[in-house]
């Protein structure tokens, strides 16, 4: 992120720039106060939540295969889908769905751009670069696909690409745009905002899941974008990363890690959905499962 555009992000909302500098100075410290926050939120273990991102047709193309091998595995994915791409793989969906996975509302309109010479991903439509109509416009049509197409009334949504749409301006329109609609959850925000509010928090009637961040750099995201495709192109760090969330979790430390992925990035990888399957004690199928353990309405 170019560095004029960093110093706007941190003007427009100081407080999360002081827990930026914070996990960036103090990476262990970082871990500790997650650890005491979730258990303020009343998680007395650990727990986790596994969702998969499917943006482009590649995604579908192996993401029946990946869910079947994890449920044997014992994890219950939750998957976000642009509405476009769920229409254009509607099948494959339903499969899953049938299966009892929990679909978010991911939007409608396609924002990943696959170029199928290269494999290489290219995001596109932003929130932040629309006027309010259009993105409102494009929650209400994702909801749809996602009743129409699988027969689901999601009540949880997340928006496309992570740290795009998130000025405390931007983040409570959404969030009382969402609560017109009756959604519950959203998981929109990235690693900084649980490391300022906790796992879970509640605005504007949504209760918000920010997803996890690296242990060893807790302002990155644990995903498959970042460390895959942006990092040294392979799972390596990846796999590291969570290694080290599961050797925590061994240890009963209450905590939650909400991972999510590309499936197109694991679905042939022995040894990534070797280590997700040794997350299977602590997986919890849903955003409300998590609030019903944690005592929350």
């Amino acid at each position: 992120m170019p560095m004029l555009k960093k110093l706007n992000k941190a003007a427009l909302d100081p407080g999360l720039f002081w827990f930026w500098a914070y996990a960036r100075l103090l990476p262990h410290g970082a871990t500790r106060r997650g650890s005491l926050l979730a258990r303020r939120a009343g998680l007395r273990g650990p727990h986790f939540i596994l969702s998969f991102d499917c943006d482009t047709d590649a995604d579908s193309r192996v993401v029946q295969t990946l869910h079947a091998r994890l449920r044997s595995n014992g994890l219950s994915p939750l998957y976000a889908v642009a509405g476009e791409v769920l229409d254009a793989a509607s099948d494959a969906y339903q499969n899953i769905s049938d299966d009892g996975a929990v679909f978010l509302n991911h939007g409608f309109r396609r924002h990943a751009a696959l170029d199928k010479g290269t494999g290489e991903v290219t995001s596109t439509y932003f929130y932040g670069d629309v006027p309010v109509d259009d993105w409102q416009a494009d929650i209400r049509r994702g909801h749809e696909a996602v009743a129409d197409i699988l027969g689901q009334r999601p009540d949880g949504f997340r928006t496309p690409h992570f740290a795009s749409f998130e000025s405390p301006g931007e983040l409570a329109t959404l969030w009382r745009f969402l609560t017109a609609l009756d959604y519950k959850f959203s998981s929109s925000t990235r690693p900084l905002f649980g490391l300022r509010h906790g796992p879970f928090f509640k605005r504007a009637g949504i209760m918000e899941f920010p997803v996890s961040g690296c242990l060893s750099e807790p302002r990155q995201i644990l995903d498959t974008w970042g460390l895959v495709r942006g990092g040294s192109g392979t799972t390596q760090r990846l796999r590291e990363e969570l290694r080290a969330y599961l050797k925590i979790m061994q240890t009963g430390q209450p905590l939650l890690l909400n991972l999510y992925m590309d499936p197109v990035d694991i679905a042939k990888d022995d040894a990534v959905i070797d280590l997700l399957a040794g997350f299977a004690p602590y997986s919890v199928a849903s955003f409300a499962a998590t609030l019903a353990q944690a005592h929350h309405g």
